[in-house]
């Protein structure tokens, strides 16, 4: 039966209190409070945030004995009877210590005035701190005294003992002398037990008998950091086994004191993560390990996962508690671990941004210990007086609030949460892995009542626990989920349960305001439908599927380890889908983030309809985007910028709506989900591997590069997002041109595409980085880019085929072989120029490049290849694993000089400044890697003598230029555009523009290059006219003109959520 230390049943005294003695204690033990409350003043809540201090560490930081004396004293006033003493230095006295702590920690026997103080006597601790070989005598004038308070019947101590302090010279030196310090471990215990029995038989008053303090000693068994010797603690502990086992015919000898061991679960590499499992298990193994302590990190995620695998290894026969580290989230820690990180100590950048949120982590962190019945260790910076002790109530106020709040959930559903998790060993666990308060902005909240009536309403924020989250067991408690928006719905619908729709662009639970707001109900279910037929031409097709699999699938194992399944279902109609799950599970709502499509808006209407009339409510929300691209409302003409690009577009939004909403910290994510229920019975759905989403079949597993590349989790996610901005970011303004410098780019894009990772908090964590606004600025606008896009595709919702310039609909290209020839040459990356070749195989290989490569590429098919940008767009579509169709077709109708915008520029596939050093094209193009960098980007330029030596054969290794005069191929190009445009005057103004229709009807112009605008005899322009200043149109952002009224309250609108 496994060993759970700090858990026993615990028998505490009662104290009157006297407000005189409290005054003379306070001065004695320097000003420290002393008093437990009486029976008459505890109340229910006060007398278990008492009880939860027989499962509290302290580890003890001290500079001489007196204040080691001070610190005890003051602890044990506060009910603290197990602390833990570091070992840091090879002069440390760890015996020293341990007699001192041992021998101070007396409990009395004849508390008369009932202030849990000996009246009689205190402890002996000479002046000199010179302990060894004493034990309890009466004072003297030579002794320092200290007030013994008697809170609880255990005492326990740790010594921590490191091998890298403690080496010798002798032979075996350093093992024979962990051999004596165990001896001496128990030594200390006994005497101490000896010097207790005495005393006890000493009273000759057996009514006031108080039960002996049971005494328990340990030593924590560290290796040390640095270079390892020939002896470090899995050797020990191996050749402890094999000296603890006895002869036949002998007896063992029993070994009172405990052994421990150090297990950090939280480093980051797969493999360090691997190694270090792989050694705890090994150290179980000797059978010498009986408790295991955590070390601190703040990956709540992975500490569950943890406390799930220790576990299974207590139910394997494997005696051992647990004990589990914390860290106080002081300031002044916080301030510490930023300007010199703790080696081995891993800590989220939600820790370390503020001490609230650093507190909102810990608080997690010791309800998961508590729920698994663990010891919890206050290690830094150390409980050192009564501000330090005020922290720890604080934390132990806001765990009992937790505590409370899941005592309501485990009451109102009939399970206790804990279970939930513990019975399914046939779910597979995956082995990994100051929030500023939010403004009170608005969320706005679309929903379809039961009755087919829309409610468009502006839903305040409010902090959880308020009437409409109780039906979720959601009661009041800072600092659990402080900012999550209250339900429009009426509390007869949250009694039922809801679905949760999960999308190709929301594979998320941080952040997910449709999770969040469904998380108001009695039990959720989250699900995920699946309809090949309805993906089309720009769906979810080719690479983007991989990663969407890949997404799903650690999805799937996120929401079992929070005891929930994703219910998969798959078929040709998915509105009919949703319809047979809401009445199978007899739902009150249903919920999901619009993904603001063309083919997205069809379908969500399609569920809407099948959902009339059958007393289920729709609610719509958004989470993909910084904004919903209906909110924006931009005037026509030029202000700051044409219609519809990206600065008029910007300020519009931050002027209209104000900064995006505040995503809630990740530590209330986890408490959402920790007290998530799903159904009594869950509904029948697919595995994820049956459904036709990414099936590879064939020897070419075409899709091994791309998840080698890209693993989709949310921990992919948020590592991906730390390590560029601790490695690549301030330096994203000069570099992110360049493919041939690693991380200059984020490889972030894929992920905002699926939705592991949020667009709000990529934001944030842009704002919040310290970097001037000249250095972030580029950056920054690229989610306003991702934003624009799909105003564009909500105003021109055929834009992925068709020109939002119609009349370029009319252009020439080439056609026909030709067309197939270049195009094909293009695709496959044998152009016969190196750098596009370079991106293109790249392309083709993982489904990504960086986005200069792209212009590139996209620049050399249009402008000098002559074909069509439809083409390539559905190329690009197909091969990205970032495939967005709104962003895709933006970029390649700007590229083709049809869309909102044109490019004032034209990348040169030679000059190739996207790969300075040549890097990039040598790895995509190993047969030219022998070139040198002068020829390497334009190879027919280079001497027979070099191509040669370089083994590069023109036409043969290597093929030739697809087209061999660019200036000429682009002179036609420029011809094509200018033909098509004389022939469209009404789509040119005065000023030698194009004017674009917009949905309302009016038109708008819109950036022309200079080279084709032309005056009404079709000349070109040289000089053009001046702007005339005019009184400006209002046109909003959705498919039909705004009208005064409603484009009035639009601009009132400060954020949006």
């Amino acid at each position: 039966m496994c060993i759970r230390l700090g858990t026993l049943t615990v028998i505490f005294f009662v104290y009157v209190i006297a407000s005189s003695i409290q005054l003379q204690l306070q001065v004695q033990a320097l000003a420290m409070s002393t008093n437990m409350p009486s029976p008459t003043t505890t109340t229910a809540r006060a007398t278990d945030s008492t009880m939860k201090r027989q499962n509290i560490r302290v580890e003890l930081f001290f500079r001489n004995t007196d204040e080691l004396g001070q610190r005890l004293a003051f602890l044990s006033s506060k009910g603290i009877t197990s602390f833990n003493l570091v070992n840091k230095s090879n002069k440390d006295e760890m015996l020293q210590w341990s007699r001192l702590v041992s021998e101070s920690m007396v409990y009395s026997h004849d508390d008369n005035d009932g202030d849990g103080i000996d009246d009689d006597s205190s402890v002996k601790i000479p002046a000199d701190g010179d302990i060894s070989g004493t034990s309890i005598d009466p004072i003297s004038s030579n002794s320092m005294h200290i007030p013994i308070h008697k809170n609880d019947n255990t005492l326990s101590i740790c010594a921590h003992y490191s091998i890298k302090y403690n080496k010798s010279r002798k032979k075996d030196g350093a093992f024979l002398m962990l051999q004596d310090f165990l001896e001496d471990m128990d030594s200390i215990q006994e005497d101490n037990h000896d010097c207790q029995h005495r005393c006890h038989d000493n009273d000759n008053d057996d009514s006031d008998h108080h039960p002996l303090p049971t005494e328990q000693h340990e030593v924590l068994l560290v290796t040390g950091s640095g270079p390892k010797g020939k002896l470090d603690s899995l050797i020990a502990l191996q050749r402890l086994q094999q000296i603890s086992t006895a002869p036949k015919g002998t007896s063992p000898n029993i070994r009172k004191t405990i052994l421990a061991a150090a297990y950090n679960p939280f480093f980051p590499q797969p493999e360090e993560h691997l190694r270090e499992q792989n050694r705890l298990t090994a150290k179980l193994a000797t059978q010498q390990i009986k408790k295991v302590y955590i070390q601190f990190g703040t990956d709540l995620s992975r500490l569950r996962a943890t406390l799930l695998y220790l576990q299974e290894l207590q139910r394997e026969d494997c005696q051992f508690g647990i004990c589990g580290s914390i860290f106080l989230p002081t300031p002044k820690l916080i301030a510490q671990q930023k300007f010199r990180p703790w080696n081995g100590v891993f800590l989220s950048q939600e820790f370390l941004e503020s001490p609230q949120g650093a507190k909102g982590i810990v608080v997690q962190m010791m309800k998961l210990y508590e729920e698994f019945g663990c010891e919890i260790l206050l290690e830094a910076p150390g409980v050192r007086n009564a501000k330090d002790w005020a922290v720890v109530e604080d934390l132990l106020n806001s765990m009992n609030s937790c505590r409370d709040d899941d005592d309501d959930d485990d009451d109102d559903n009939g399970s206790s949460r804990s279970l939930a998790r513990m019975d399914h060993d046939d779910v597979r666990k995956e082995d990994m892995k100051e929030q500023e308060h939010h403004d009170p902005k608005e969320l706005k909240v679309n929903v379809k009542t039961s009755e087919g009536k829309r409610e468009d309403g502006m839903v305040k924020r409010r902090r959880m626990g308020q009437e409409g989250l109780s039906h979720a067991g959601l009661s009041s408690g800072p600092p659990l989920i402080s900012s999550i928006p209250s339900s429009p719905l009426a509390a007869e619908k949250l009694a039922k349960a809801a679905i949760v729709l999960f999308g190709s662009h929301d594979v998320r639970l941080h952040d997910n305001a449709a999770l969040q707001m469904a998380s108001h109900h009695s039990h959720v279910i989250p699900v995920f439908l699946w309809s090949r037929k309805e993906q089309g031409t720009w769906g979810v097709v080719g690479a983007l599927e991989v990663v969407l699999k890949n997404a799903l699938q650690k999805l799937r194992l996120k929401l079992e380890e929070n005891g929930l399944k994703l219910i998969c279902r798959m078929g040709d109609d998915s509105s009919k889908l949703l319809d047979e799950i809401c009445e199978e599970c007899n739902v009150g709502a249903v919920y999901w983030n619009k993904e603001h499509t063309t083919e997205s808006r069809l379908k969500e209407e399609g569920y809407k309809n099948a959902l009339a009339g059958k007393d289920v409510e729709v609610v719509e929300c958004q989470s993909s985007l910084l904004y919903d691209p209906m909110s924006p409302s931009l005037p026509t003409g030029f202000n700051g910028g044409h219609w519809g690009t990206l600065m008029p577009f910007l300020k519009g939004c931050m002027k209209q709506l104000g900064e995006p909403r505040k995503p809630i910290p990740r530590h209330e994510t986890f408490a959402l989900l920790a007290r998530m229920q799903g159904p009594g019975v869950w509904p029948k759905g697919r595995l994820i591997e049956e459904l036709d989403l990414a099936v590879v079949s064939g020897k070419d597993k075409w899709d091994r590069p791309i998840l080698e590349r890209f693993q989709m989790s949310e921990e992919d996610a948020v590592s991906n997002l730390d390590h560029f901005f601790q490695k690549g970011f301030a330096n994203y303004e000069k570099e992110r041109n360049r493919a041939d410098i690693e991380g200059s780019t984020s490889n972030l894009s894929v992920h905002l595409r699926i939705g592991t990772l949020s667009p709000r908090e990529l934001y944030y964590k842009v704002e919040n980085s310290g970097l001037d606004y000249v250095d972030r600025k580029t950056f920054s606008r690229r989610l306003f880019w991702r934003d624009l896009a799909y105003f564009h595709l909500l105003n021109f919702p055929n834009m992925r085929d068709t020109s939002i310039r119609l009349h370029y609909d009319q252009t020439e290209w080439v056609n026909g072989e030709e067309e197939e020839r270049r195009l094909e040459a293009w695709t496959k990356g044998m152009t016969g120029y190196p750098l596009v070749d370079a991106g293109m195989r790249e392309l083709y290989t993982t489904g990504w490049m960086t986005q200069s490569v792209r212009m590139v590429v996209a620049s050399f098919l249009t402008e000098y290849l002559r074909v069509n940008w439809v083409k390539g767009c559905e190329w690009f579509h197909y091969t990205l694993v970032d495939a967005d169709s709104a962003i895709n077709s933006m970029m390649w109708q700007n590229a083709g000089r049809s869309g909102i915008d044109q490019w004032n520029f034209v990348m040169s596939p030679v000059a190739a400044s996207q790969d300075g050093k040549g890097d990039y094209t040598r790895k995509w193009v190993p047969e030219l890697s022998k070139l040198p960098k002068k020829v390497l980007h334009k190879p027919w330029e280079a001497p027979e003598q070099v191509m040669m030596t370089a083994g590069v054969i023109l036409g043969d290794t290597y093929p030739h230029r697809v087209v061999v005069d660019l200036k000429a191929e682009r002179q036609k190009s420029v011809d094509s555009v200018m033909t098509m445009r004389r022939k469209n005057q009404p789509f040119n103004s005065d000023r030698g523009y194009d004017l674009v229709t917009l949905p309302g009807g009016q038109q708008t112009v819109v950036f022309t290059l200079k080279e084709f605008r032309i005056d009404r005899e079709g000349h070109v322009l040289k000089n053009a006219p001046t702007r005339k200043k005019k009184k400006t149109k209002s046109f909003g952002g959705s498919e039909s003109v705004r009208r005064g009224k409603l484009s009035q309250q639009k601009q009132k609108v400060k954020s949006v959520k």
